[in-house]
């Protein structure tokens, strides 16, 4: 939707082939559904690519049109937005309302839509005119915009992919981006259930790669958050490459690991209780004794990871440092985005394909992937603004595609 309303805001004549019944469903999940729509910190950084070309593109489509040309461009099509802590949502709280106003500026600049068209039957390539038909219509340029294979659900199934390999071009093996992650160690379920603020690092090969902090949620399978979700994309393509990746969690982040063990020490050694003027044996358990350092669930399998023996610098060493074996990962149907795609060194900065004239790629189909914190949505924007724009300026100014009509090439 972006590409179409910024090619006809160009002068194009727009025409969108929709998979579903409607536009933009998987807008509709973002954000748990408030669409959480760009971040006022944007930087390329945030980003993954899996060529050299790709923080090149990724930097130049995001400065063509960035987060404040995004939120500039939403305010003018009538979107009231509020920012909390850099990121930034719709007043309505609704991705609903994100959705619908794109669609109405679509329908207002003019944008026809063909609901319920599986478009991969109807597409040919006419090489020596250079022109797309899809079914007995005919275009100069064409736009894929037809998302990775996440939420599968919303139309996402990976088609695009197949459309593109048509015109030669190669897929980056899709992977799950933005998942939990799974591991096998025993006492897991446990901790079914917890919430926890902790820092989170990342370790492949016994090498750590990054690291997240936050409020991490705990599964009987594993882990998952925001901060586990920043990790995820390395994580899966580790796993994937057969390479050994491992989690190190800190329940207790920001707290000094001695205090906490003096602590511990303090309240392991206080047994007694004074009954009629005279000193007993409290008879308190482990866990009674440890109590109030951190989730009662947490202590339990902290206490089991330590075999129950009790000592002090055990459950402190585990509750700042507690490693576990990451085995496996969220499904591709359920991630919030897709890892992978057709690679960067085959389009231009333009999102042109290097490959065939007039072909231009945006969105999730491309091999790039942010971080939590309407990433993925300003490289949807950024990246439909650059394939709209592009298509549209040089149908109407380049020599070369006159050229190519005149001399039937």
């Amino acid at each position: 939707m972006m590409a179409a309303v910024t090619a006809a805001r160009e002068g194009a004549s727009v025409t969108v082939y929709e998979h579903r019944s409607e536009a933009g469903r998987k807008l509709l999940m973002t954000g748990n559904g408030k669409c959480n729509l760009t971040n006022r910190r944007m930087d390329a950084r945030y980003y993954y690519s899996g060529c050299a070309e790709g923080e090149h593109i990724i930097q130049s489509v995001l400065a063509e049109f960035d987060e404040t040309q995004t939120l500039a461009f939403f305010h003018e099509i009538g979107l009231l937005t509020y920012e909390r802590d850099g990121y930034v949502y719709p007043q309505s709280e609704q991705a609903v309302t994100v959705r619908d106003v794109l669609f109405r500026e679509c329908l207002l600049s003019g944008v026809l839509f063909h609901f319920d068209t599986d478009i991969y039957s109807l597409l040919n390539y006419e090489k020596k005119t250079g022109t797309f038909a899809i079914g007995n219509q005919k275009y100069d340029r064409l736009i894929l915009a037809c998302g990775g294979k996440s939420e599968r659900q919303t139309g996402s199934d990976g088609s695009g992919y197949e459309l593109a390999k048509r015109f030669g071009h190669r897929i980056g093996t899709p992977l799950p981006g933005l998942v939990p992650l799974y591991t096998g160690e025993s006492g897991w379920e446990l901790l079914t259930g917890v919430r926890a603020k902790a820092r989170i690092c990342l370790f492949v090969e016994g090498t750590m790669v990054k690291e997240s902090c936050g409020e991490l949620q705990f599964t009987a399978q594993g882990i998952s958050g925001i901060p586990v979700f920043e990790l995820s994309r390395i994580a899966v393509h580790s796993i994937y490459e057969g390479k050994r990746v491992e989690a190190e969690i800190c329940f207790l982040n920001g707290r000094d690991q001695e205090a906490v063990q003096s602590l511990a020490d303090r309240m392991l050694v206080r047994e007694s209780v004074m009954t009629g003027g005279q000193l007993q044996n409290a008879g308190l358990s482990l866990k009674q004794k440890l109590t109030g350092l951190v989730n009662d669930k947490i202590l339990d399998f902290i206490l089991q990871k330590t075999g129950g023996e009790g000592l002090a610098e055990q459950v402190t060493r585990f509750l700042f440092s507690c490693r576990i074996a990451i085995t496996g990962y969220g499904k591709l149907d359920h991630a919030q985005v897709t890892s992978g795609g057709i690679l960067l060194d085959e389009v231009s900065a333009q999102l042109e394909s290097r490959l065939c004239r007039g072909l231009f790629f945006a969105g999730e189909m491309l091999d790039v992937d942010g971080i939590c914190g309407g990433y993925n949505l300003q490289w949807a924007w950024s990246s439909g603004y650059a394939a709209g724009r592009a298509a549209a300026g040089e149908y109407f100014s380049s020599p070369l595609r006159e050229k190519s009509f005149r001399n039937g090439d």
